[in-house]
């Protein structure tokens, strides 16, 4: 039996639209806005409705062929999930992006597919309030056992969800997460400009914000250099104390959450370089970004930081000031190589964009749907090219 010639209905899990936008959200946000036009442009035999309550904003989403169908009142956020959702799905294909999913979905076996972004929660949990961590661990095993098909964002988190839960394995695809939208970036022409060193992401422990502190206050003292951190702690993350000496408080600037893109992509254009030292990562956002702008790029010498920024970033050790102080002098200095690494992050962020990740999610859907569909035609985990499923027989 061939795949469905009627194109198969993915109901979205609109629960990130009523959440603050972190990195999760985000993909989340560019991940829909990128199958939208792939399905508008008739990529994919699919059909897309985004179930989402009342109040969410789906204006930014830039829709073109995805039915939204709200909600109305009634519970809110996890309850909204769990409770409301899957009255919604009336025989579509549930897609959650978020991490999480309703457990009457899972357990009743309705055709459902999760994102689950990271486990830091698992890796480092002092970076986490308690109950976060309660309600994430007693969710996922139902994810590992009980989920249509399993996305994340890295092989290096595939090996882990794996080493979880081994018969989970061929459920699990990658879909490494885009970077800048396409077609929006604007590089500077002259970075010898820049002045100051940039840090964006949460204010936790888990991101190494201490060390990153660390290295603004030795920066700000020794070299007179200023350093920007944008971002924000959160109701899920254990508060941190991100304390500030009185004599550099005009270098070191918490300057919270930017939202909004073009001013985020001036912080890019302006900045000597990023500075991303985090402990633990599965497919970060800022620094391919940075990469965009022509921004040299710092990051930690980690697994999913190789993985995302191959030869194109200067490493560091998240444990050693001194390294990482070392690493943005360089950027700073301009020494030799730089040059190079920028026009090797160049290549290196185009190589990941929010419509390869949106091919990469249609991919998985459309393979869990043929397994669903008992076809004669055997669909398997080396096939992953999109136009290969989208015009099979």
């Amino acid at each position: 039996m061939p795949l469905r010639r009627t194109p198969r209905e993915i109901v979205i899990n609109g629960r990130f639209l009523t959440q603050p936008v972190t990195g999760v959200q985000r993909v989340a946000r560019e991940v829909v806005r990128a199958m939208d036009h792939l399905i508008a442009e008739d990529q994919v035999p699919l059909r897309l409705r985004l179930v989402c309550e009342a109040g969410a904003d789906v204006s930014e989403l830039d829709l073109r062929s995805t039915m939204v169908e709200r909600t109305g009142t009634g519970p809110r956020g996890h309850l909204w999930e769990q409770v409301i959702l899957p009255g919604r799905v009336r025989g579509g294909h549930l897609l959650c992006l978020g991490n999480t999913a309703p457990i009457r979905s899972l357990l009743a076996s309705h055709p459902t597919t999760v994102m689950i972004h990271d486990l830091s929660y698992r890796q480092f949990p002092e970076a986490y309030r308690y109950r976060y961590r309660l309600g994430h661990g007693l969710m996922l095993p139902f994810l590992l056992r009980r989920a249509s098909a399993l996305l994340t964002v890295s092989e290096t988190e595939r090996a882990v969800l794996g080493k979880l839960h081994p018969p989970a394995l061929p459920r699990i695809r990658v879909a490494q997460n885009g970077g800048w939208r396409d077609g929006s970036v604007q590089p500077r022409s002259d970075s010898s400009d820049a002045g100051y060193v940039l840090y964006v992401g949460s204010l936790s422990s888990r991101k190494n914000i201490d060390g990153v502190l660390a290295v603004a206050i030795r920066l700000a003292r020794e070299d007179g250099v200023s350093t920007l951190l944008v971002g924000a702690s959160s109701d899920i993350l254990t508060p941190i104390a991100a304390n500030v000496p009185d004599d550099i408080r005009d270098k070191v600037r918490l300057v919270g959450p930017v939202t909004d893109l073009a001013a985020l992509a001036q912080l890019y254009r302006e900045a000597a370089c990023l500075l991303f030292p985090s402990f633990y990562e599965a497919s970060s956002l800022p620094p391919v970004e940075a990469m965009n702008f022509g921004c040299p790029v710092v990051v930690s010498a980690i697994p999913s930081m190789t993985e995302r920024c191959g030869t194109a970033a200067l490493y560091c050790d998240p444990h050693s000031i001194d390294d990482m102080v070392q690493a943005v002098r360089q950027c700073i200095r301009h020494d030799t190589g730089i040059a190079e690494q920028i026009s090797r992050a160049y290549d290196r962020a185009t190589r990941w964009s929010w419509r390869s990740q949106a091919e990469a999610v249609l991919e998985a859907l459309l393979i869990a749907e043929a397994k669903a569909d008992h076809s004669g035609r055997r669909v398997n985990s080396g096939e992953t090219k999109l136009s290969a499923l989208a015009t099979a027989p």
